[in-house]
């Protein structure tokens, strides 16, 4: 690992091996010669073996195959000896998009689909450390409530207060929680970014399609997580006269089930992941521990890597002066 980190390319290390590889050719194509010479010359073999020193011959052959080995070391872009400041982790930058319509109050998950999440957004907010989170509660509309921070357990504090009036309109526009997380990860590198969207998948804005395509261009990946179950559940209201369930206009009890489909397509689309938290027991951590970290992680690797100052002049020129060396070394072979 510590090599790896040295070069650029490492990819290209394996190549490294064939410098011993030129120095075994030229070492048996010498003994060969050797051989020939002694048995065209007989006896006189001492006299022409003084020509050519063994001694010389095998330093020659080390100088030509350690300048090769140098050569090939350039290749590689060791970036060892630099003085480049150290680049600070950046980690990931998520936002956290938090459906509060009223399907989410629905108890198909116990205790709401609502409570689930926030129990979700606790657990995350445990893990991530070192990580920037914020939230977007929205319903038919979205609003940031907490921008990127590091401060998760206060970000986990507000995610418990928000409730079906943190938002003035109602319904369920996943359009505009996309809009405002791409709002709130301006600026930042779409290769540390990720959106989650906790909901029920209702989109009765139906612009999901349409956000998800502003995510794909800038890069960010969506990914969902679906709180319900296909079999659904009604939806309680708190009243004067006590707990009711929410009614349509023909009077009868509105029944909310998940809409998994259309939350795969968006994550789908973006090229993020798509986890049911219906079947799923605490779905977020796993989601970015496997997903997001991993892919921050990459980039900021990366990112290091390229601000390493590029060495590949040192080994090139230690190479020329090998060559050079063994081409002025005394009783070198004419013809």
């Amino acid at each position: 690992m510590i090599a790896l980190d040295l070069v650029a390319r490492p990819e290209r290390l394996p190549w490294l091996l064939l410098a011993p590889l030129v120095w075994i050719l030229l070492r048996t194509i010498d003994r060969a010669r050797a051989r020939r010479v002694a048995a065209l010359v007989g006896p006189r073999v001492g006299i022409v073996s003084a020509e050519r020193s063994e001694a010389r011959v095998a330093a020659r052959r080390l100088l030509l195959s350690g300048g090769f080995l140098c050569a090939l070391a350039a290749t590689v872009h060791p970036t060892f000896g630099g003085d480049t400041p150290e680049v600070e982790p950046r980690g990931a930058d998520v936002v956290l998009c938090l459906d509060v319509s009223r399907s989410m109050l629905a108890r198909d998950l116990a205790p709401t689909r609502l409570a689930r999440a926030q129990a979700e957004i606790r657990a995350l907010a445990l893990r991530a450390r070192g990580d920037r989170l914020a939230l977007v509660a929205f319903a038919g509309e979205a609003r940031l409530v907490v921008p990127l921070t590091r401060d998760l357990p206060s970000l986990a504090a507000l995610a418990d207060l928000c409730d079906p009036s943190s938002v003035r309109k109602g319904g369920t526009d996943l359009g505009a929680a996309l809009d405002a997380a791409l709002l709130a990860l301006e600026g930042r590198p779409a290769e540390t970014a990720s959106v989650i969207l906790l909901t029920d998948g209702e989109d009765l804005g139906e612009r999901g399609a349409a956000a998800a395509d502003a995510c794909v261009s800038r890069g960010i990946a969506v990914h969902g997580v679906a709180l319900g179950t296909t079999l659904g559940g009604k939806i309680p209201l708190e009243t004067e006269a006590g707990a009711v369930f929410l009614r349509d206009r023909g009077g009868s009890d509105v029944v909310s089930t998940v809409d998994a489909d259309g939350l795969r397509r968006i994550a789908a689309r973006t090229g993020g992941a798509f986890v049911d938290a219906g079947t799923t027991p605490d779905a977020l951590v796993p989601l970015y521990e496997d997903r997001i970290l991993p892919r921050a992680r990459q980039a900021t690797a990366s990112e290091d890597r390229r601000r390493r100052e590029d060495r590949f002049q040192w080994p090139l020129l230690l190479a020329l002066g090998l060559f050079l060396a063994e081409l002025a070394l005394p009783g070198r072979r004419r013809g």
